[in-house]
């Protein structure tokens, strides 16, 4: 508990308990503060505690990475990093491989929009964008056992003549959990809608939806690409077998600092489209993505919202079959 930095004083009226009543009620508020889960909105991100231990980080503009990058690389409106519950990180962001892959995010791929075809996935196309916009006013919440925020993207259509078409408004709602004990526990409800009067065809496509890229430190990057971390679907299923089958949850897992092993599990929530959706596992690269697409294409449409969910586990050591389960099944 924090100790306060200047003395402070109670008119009692008359009453010794009630200025200790006082006290102890300052002292109280202070406490569920650095004991439960602070959302603090900076310039730049927004950073999520627990206890005073970091969660997540939501970046608003683009890292310092981002620098060392072509310019169409380069995005905001995403998670990095994500943290065990000892500290270690768990996502990647800008990989040498895959620089479009932004650690925790969102894209589709191939889309049809007023006769164009906007890429939202592949940046190096040039084709598409997605960036932020703003924090929802009024969504910021701290709280012992609870805390949460919302925001708001833009995606652009980045293939008409005249220049970027608004295409969708997306609002992320992150909602983090103070659990005591065991992983960090976070979900993410995404929903989509048109801008304007036209729709959004997403076309059948083998990968696109809420994906999630893994720290360096899981991938040897070489010709004779040796890995290192591991995948592990609901079925009990490995990367290779488990690609675009259907799981209830898939859990990525490796080694971080000093070789220990830490991961993180996605567990999509049973009201999704298509649920349960299939997942593109990579064969050789710590990433996955939970994908509607994979066997054939959908609409969004004025006035009809695309809304998904999906809960976050983030632990530390080798998954636990058990622990993923538990979580799965809590409202």
């Amino acid at each position: 508990m924090r100790k306060l930095k200047h003395i402070m004083y109670f008119s009692c009226l008359g009453s010794r308990w009630v200025c200790l009543t006082l006290v102890l009620g300052l002292n109280f508020v202070v406490q569920s503060q650095d004991e439960g889960v602070l959302i603090e909105d900076g310039e730049k991100t927004i950073e999520v505690t627990i206890a005073g231990r970091p969660v997540l980080t939501y970046n608003k503009v683009p890292t310092e990475e981002a620098l060392n990058h072509e310019p169409h690389f380069i995005r905001s409106g995403y998670i990095h990093p994500l943290y065990t519950p000892s500290g270690r990180i768990v996502t990647g962001d800008y990989p040498a491989d895959h620089k479009h892959q932004h650690a925790l995010f969102f894209a589709w791929t191939k889309t049809k929009f007023e006769k164009r075809g906007p890429e939202f996935w592949n940046q190096k196309l040039k084709a598409g964008r997605i960036s932020f916009v703003k924090v929802v006013e009024g969504s910021i919440k701290s709280g012992n056992k609870f805390g949460s925020f919302s925001v708001e993207h833009l995606w652009e259509d980045l293939t008409a003549p005249d220049g970027p078409v608004p295409v969708l408004k997306e609002i992320w709602k992150v909602s983090v959990f103070n659990e005591e004990a065991g992983p960090n526990m976070f979900e993410i409800e995404s929903t989509q809608e048109m801008i304007g009067d036209k729709l959004l065809l997403v076309e059948q496509h083998h990968y696109g939806g809420m994906a999630i890229r893994g720290p360096d430190s899981w991938l040897i990057d070489k010709k004779d690409t040796t890995l290192l971390g591991t995948m592990l679907t609901s079925e009990g299923l490995g990367r290779i077998e488990g690609n675009h089958s259907r799981p209830e949850w898939v859990a990525m897992s490796g080694p971080v600092q000093k070789n220990e092993i830490a991961g993180v599990a996605v567990i999509p929530d049973k009201g999704n489209f298509r649920h349960p959706q299939w997942v593109r596992l990579h064969p050789n690269k710590p990433y996955f993505v939970f994908s509607p697409i994979v066997e054939k294409s959908f609409q969004i449409k004025p006035g009809e919202p695309y809304v998904s969910k999906f809960r976050y586990l983030v632990f530390d050591g080798e998954p636990e079959f058990s622990v993923i389960e538990e979580a799965k099944r809590k409202p």
